[in-house]
């Protein structure tokens, strides 16, 4: 339930700010950046991750948007496979980009949900903790590797307008990622399955416009 503490955050700063935004524009045409903080959790994952990062917004005019982004996402657990009683774990960090497209729905002057999608490229790093154990071909099998990845995503958010030039947001995404880690199923005929990286993600942030 860690993820919902952010937009309870954002619930809040909309109770005490409403009134004040009743006479502000609508943002539009113009740029901003700012930071986010977000949780990630792949399907396959056993636990997911904080992830946090900078982003920036064009707008074009009211209504279409473009968004570029730069994260870090800790590490996520995957389970490798249990050798003499051991649980094998495999350690799955990201470093991605993003690109997105985004379609704004302003609602009054201070309230645009929105839309996006995108693709991303993922520096991909993944470490296998084998704790000593296995042959040299359940290492082979079980090996870490650094690599890109391009993954795609799309989702729905919430933009909530402060000032003129001050918004926050929240929003969910989902997101297609080529990612495979393997897991060894039976250590004796060495049989494998593979998981992946495709998961859910919330975020949120603030930007500041120009």
């Amino acid at each position: 339930m860690k993820h919902f503490s952010i937009f309870l955050a954002f619930a809040l700063l909309l109770g005490f700010s409403t009134p004040l935004l009743a006479q502000s524009p609508p943002i539009a045409n113009t740029f901003g950046v700012g930071p986010r903080l977000g949780w990630y959790s792949s399907n396959d994952a056993e636990e997911g991750a904080w992830f946090y990062g900078l982003q920036g917004r064009a707008r074009l005019g009211s209504n279409v948007g473009f968004e570029l982004t730069l994260e870090y996402r800790d590490a996520e657990l995957f389970n490798a496979g249990t050798l003499d009683l051991t649980r094998l774990k495999a350690d799955v960090m990201y470093v991605p980009i993003t690109a997105s497209f985004m379609v704004f729905i302003p609602i009054g002057s201070w309230f645009a949900p929105y839309g996006v999608g995108g693709v991303g490229w993922y520096y991909t790093i993944k470490d296998y903790e084998l704790l000593g154990l296995g042959s040299a071909e359940i290492r082979q099998i079980l090996q870490d590797d650094n690599n890109f990845e391009m993954g795609y995503h799309f989702g729905l958010g919430l933009e909530i307008q402060l000032s003129q030039n001050i918004a926050i947001h929240g929003d969910f995404r989902y997101l297609f990622l080529g990612t495979e880690i393997n897991s060894i199923t039976d250590f004796t005929t060495l049989d494998t399955d593979t998981k992946n990286s495709d998961g859910i993600m919330f975020s949120g942030g603030l930007m500041l416009y120009l």
